[in-house]
């Protein structure tokens, strides 16, 4: 689509930034060029469609340039009354395409207003005094196909919308046919037009006779297939895509008939349409400030509902401290979410204006300090060499070590259930199930080095647990050596070693170990745990009793058991991450040997005309005066950047650039090279 730039900035109430226009279309993923920097083309993608529109891209311009709802406006919005009836058109049934059509009258020539005709001249549109310079009009402004015909020539009561059949007989006027699976709008047995062609409207010539005209739509995944395959392949590619959505051509054909009555005087027989119908539009309610933080804290709610507006969704009045209430348009169905909004937001508002910060993390460091603080304990455990173990959470009252551990005052949690269950009680600590691993693994290797990290509950509400780390040390820790014939057994200090690692993994210096009497505990060998006074868990060596009952009799068992709830954990780290610096624009070198005369100033503004950039793009990196330059003459080494505006290969635009640069100081009498 060619887009006049003088009737965008009509639009817009002032001017555009050719160079800045070019690279938010490109950052959007639309291809555009600008041509004699009176047209900018635009070919947008499917879910962009309004950028091939004077309106859409204006709102667009206006949104980005922060015009808000009191900034300056188009004079008369775009408001179309809907189509009347009359013109009864038929329709496969599932087809991915809609037309809509009217049968207008126009009684003498058509004379634009001086505005609209100016318009199109500066689009290059030949004027005809027909409705083809209406239907020309209303494609520029809506960014949608129209055509016309002569209706006296067409059977109207025939008009049907369908796919085309390789077996019909070619049209005379068009040898080639449509492609195989296209839409045809047909009348009678005559195709009247294929969808996906872009063809201007014929100069139905106004003389009171009747003209039909129409728009089409084309569903964006059945005018884009897969290479090689569906129904437009050739050379040319895919057709464009344009409108919004279905209904899209009902207002641009709306459009033409208010222009028809309002501009020509012209009156309107019967309208209609048929196939696709649009799909109810969406109503989100996302929070602003989630929205401010993702695009830009400081951005206030006027700007950020112009930014959202730009796309085509409608935003009601914004309230402070409220959800901003978004309808989306069903042709936007990537606007599924407040991400999606802020993305939309951030795309119109140009991404390099955003804040250079990262969003905080979702994934990892986690924010749980519990959490870390598990995974902290496991890892030291495990690079100590203990194995972990997962023991069951139900023990039988009557077996010899389901009170291990467990508080003195602890009431016994029971279970209520089947009968088999009803023996059953939920442990207290840990530590049972981990001895009696640690049994079986004395009894079959000689060594248990076990740990356990798990949930202990306190009572039978729901919830009302804790998290535990347990560690049992028995047996050989060490094999035998020339030194030590027999394999070192484990003793009190390899525990504390461990809980030493522990400490340091809980992000602590180091655990205090005050004596205390514990029941499974022996004598002068039982301590509680504490940390800053605070008691967070018990460690010792098992009594003779309580070993036994655990099948190591004989055997030296340390055990431990923290309470992870009471220790706290790691503050999290937050991770710092460099942003690296922005990539330099592209960029090329020239030398001019100048009177000295001439001001260096002169130099810039000629050279940033005719390499296509800005002034301030433009700089001086070395000068020189004597020896190889001539007497009375300055060598001036100039550096100009740029910015891109075309899809082609980088070395080719900056040679395109300087040997445009070079001709121009060549005409001012300089020497450039």
């Amino acid at each position: 689509m060619k887009i006049p730039l003088a009737w965008l900035e009509q639009e817009c109430a002032g001017p555009v930034d050719r160079a800045a226009l070019l690279d938010h279309l490109h950052e959007s993923g639309a291809r555009a060029g600008l041509h004699a920097d009176r047209v900018v083309e635009v070919l947008p993608p499917p879910e962009l469609a309004h950028l091939g529109s004077v309106l859409g891209l204006a709102a667009e311009v206006r949104a980005r340039n922060a015009a808000g709802p009191t900034g300056r406006r188009r004079s008369a919005p775009l408001r179309s009354a809907p189509l009347s009836d009359g013109l009864v058109l038929a329709a496969e049934d599932g087809l991915p395409g809609r037309v809509a059509a009217a049968v207008v009258r126009l009684p003498g020539e058509v004379r634009l207003r001086d505005a609209a005709a100016e318009r199109l001249r500066a689009a290059g549109v030949p004027l005809t005094g027909t409705v083809a310079d209406l239907a020309a009009y209303v494609g520029f402004e809506t960014g949608q196909p129209l055509g016309a015909a002569d209706a006296g020539e067409l059977d109207l009561t025939g008009l049907r919308l369908g796919s085309a059949d390789p077996a019909d007989p070619a049209d005379p006027a068009d040898p080639a046919g449509p492609p195989t699976g296209g839409l045809l709008l047909r009348a009678g047995e005559r195709t009247v037009a294929v969808l996906g062609r872009d063809t201007p409207a014929a100069a139905v010539p106004a003389d009171g006779r009747d003209t039909l005209v129409w728009a089409w739509w084309l569903d964006p995944a059945a005018a884009h297939p897969a290479a090689g395959a569906g129904p437009y392949p050739g050379p040319d590619g895919p057709p464009a895509v344009r409108g919004h959505d279905p209904l899209s051509c009902d207002r641009a054909v709306a459009r033409l008939v208010a222009l028809v009555t309002d501009w020509a005087g012209g009156t309107v027989t019967a309208a209609g349409g048929a196939g696709a119908s649009a799909p109810a539009p969406r109503v989100l309610r996302p929070d602003p400030g989630e929205l401010r933080r993702l695009v830009d804290p400081d951005l206030d709610l006027a700007t950020l509902a112009a930014l959202l507006t730009a796309g085509g969704a409608v935003v009601a009045p914004p309230e402070e401290g409220r959800p901003l209430h978004v309808t989306v348009p069903a042709a936007r169905p990537d606007l599924d979410g407040v991400r999606a909004l802020a993305g939309e937001a951030a795309r119109v508002r140009g991404y390099p204006t955003l804040p250079r910060r990262l969003p905080p993390s979702a994934a990892g460091p986690w924010p749980d300090r519990g959490r870390l603080l598990r995974r902290g304990l496991t890892t030291a455990a495990l690079r100590r060499g203990l194995q972990q173990v997962t023991t069951p959470v139900l023990l039988r009252s009557g077996e010899p070590l389901h009170a291990v551990g467990t508080p003195p005052a602890a009431e016994p949690v029971t279970v209520h259930g089947r009968a088999g269950l009803r023996a059953m009680r939920v442990r207290g600590s840990l530590l049972p199930g981990l001895l009696v691993v640690a049994g079986r693994a004395l009894s079959r290797t000689g060594a248990a080095h076990v740990f356990e990290v798990g949930q202990v509950p306190h009572s039978a509400a729901l919830g009302d647990e804790s998290w535990r780390f347990a560690a049992v040390l028995a047996g050989a820790v060490a094999p035998p050596s020339l030194v030590e014939p027999r394999p070192r057994a484990a003793g009190f200090a390899d525990l504390n070693g461990l809980l030493r690692t522990a400490a340091a993994a809980a992000g602590h210096e180091a655990f205090e170990l005050t004596p205390e009497p514990h029941a499974e505990f022996a004598a002068g060998a039982s301590f509680t745990v504490r940390v800053r006074g605070t008691a967070v868990g018990r460690a010792g060596v098992l009594s003779e009793e309580t070993a036994a009952l655990a099948g190591a009799a004989g055997e030296r068992v340390c055990c431990a058991e923290l309470d992870l709830d009471l220790l706290g954990g790691p503050a999290p780290v937050p991770p710092t991450v460099r942003i690296p610096e922005p990539l330099p624009p592209p960029a090329f070198n020239v030398s001019v040997v100048v009177p000295e005369a001439v001001s260096a100033g002169e130099v810039l503004r000629v050279v940033a005309r005719a390499g296509g950039t800005e002034d301030r793009r433009v700089a001086v990196k070395d000068l020189l005066q004597g020896g190889q330059v001539p007497t009375g003459h300055l060598s001036l080494t100039l550096r100009a950047e740029f910015l891109r505006t075309d899809d082609g290969p980088l070395r080719d635009e900056r040679r395109r650039r300087r040997e445009a640069v070079l001709g121009a100081l060549a005409d001012r009498g300089w020497s450039g090279r």
